[in-house]
This record gives structure tokens, C-alpha cells and sequence, in this order.
């Protein structure tokens, strides 16, 4: 399962977490490779159970996160204007390369990958991607996460980035996949 937080909202930070405390996979993909020209960012194997990609301020490849650390995210809206004379940073191409970095990810998977989308421009620009033009809708996970079934039978649960409390992400994974991460328990 692939979890996409292309997400500015402070909470998406804290549901990340949880889901890396779960046992998921992150790889925090660096904004400048995002915005660049030529191939989309290359996403490691989907191998684990769950894979969170997000966005990261960290200039280094996308790859496995050594210790969850949150990090501001740029708004996906475009910003008004350029401060300091910096270009301002454009949300929607932002989620472009996101988008592109996705597509080319599931495309060299072996197999179905169910996916969970966060945020309404993330979930067309990847839907877009992945040629996915059709969805039947299953049901509700919880207010505002809509579970959706791909005409090849791929899960897809879409979410308001703004939505949902800091155990979010977790009900989604586990409505879609009820043992695929373990909460770890302490002592």
C-alpha cells in the first residue's frame, strides 16, 4: 500500500508519524528534485507492507527516513509572490512531480498497489499518473476519507488534506489492510 501526503496541513505531519511508528515505510521526497525538469524522482522499491511519501524541505534523494522529524511543507496553493527576490514555489507543480514520482513508482511495481491520497489536487495529478479515469465508490472509512474501487480492482481512498484527527491515516490503512502494520508495544 502506498500512502501520498501531498498535504501542507500541519496535522498530516503528526499522522505521518504515527505511521512510521507503526512500522511504515517514509521517504520524504526533496522539494527542489520535485520541481525539477527531466525524470520524475526516483522512488525506492515498494516493498514494505506500507509506504508513506511526503514532502521533505531536505535536499538529499528520496530514501528511507533515519528518524521521523517533522518538517514544514509548502502550501499547495500557489504562493501570491516572490519574497527576497526568490521565486516563489508552485504548489501545483509541486504536486506534478509528486504525481510523476508516484506513477513511475507503482508503474515498475510488480503487482496491485492500493493507494491512499491525501489532499484533492494530490489525488487527481497521481489518479492522472496512474491513467486512472474511472472509480467505483465502496464506502466511507471515516468522515471525509472515501474508499474507491479502480475498474482493475485497486483500492483508493481519497482525503481533504485538511481532514481527519492525528489517527487518520492509521484507520485507513488498517480499514484497507487490517494487519499490515503492527502497532509496536512498549514496556
Amino acid at each position: 500500500m502506498l500512502v501520498v501526503v501531498g498535504t501542507a496541513e500541519p496535522a498530516a505531519v503528526e499522522q505521518v508519524r504515527r505511521l512510521v511508528e507503526d512500522g511504515a515505510s517514509h521517504h520524504p521526497l526533496p522539494l527542489a528534485a520535485l520541481l525539477a525538469d527531466g525524470s520524475p524522482v526516483r522512488l525506492p522499491a515498494l516493498t514494505a507492507a506500507v509506504t508513506v511519501v511526503s514532502l521533505s524541505a531536505s535536499p538529499e534523494s528520496p530514501g528511507p527516513a533515519p528518524a521521523y522529524e517533522a518538517v514544514a511543507l509548502p502550501s499547495p496553493r500557489p504562493a501570491p509572490s516572490s519574497v527576497g527576490g526568490a521565486e516563489p514555489v508552485s504548489g501545483r507543480r509541486l504536486v506534478l512531480g509528486l504525481a510523476r514520482a508516484v506513477g513511475a513508482a507503482v508503474a515498475a511495481h510488480d503487482g496491485a498497489v492500493d493507494l491512499v491520497l491525501t489532499g484533492g489536487e494530490t489525488a487527481r495529478r497521481v489518479l492522472d499518473a496512474l491513467a486512472v479515469a474511472e472509480l467505483d465508490p465502496v464506502g466511507q472509512v471515516h468522515h471525509g476519507a472515501v474508499h474507491l474501487r479502480t475498474p482493475d480492482g485497486r483500492s483508493v481512498v481519497t482525503r481533504p488534506g485538511s481532514f481527519g484527527d492525528p489517527d487518520s491515516l492509521r484507520h485507513i490503512v488498517r480499514a484497507l489492510r487490517p494487519h499490515s502494520t503492527e502497532r509496536k508495544v512498549t514496556s
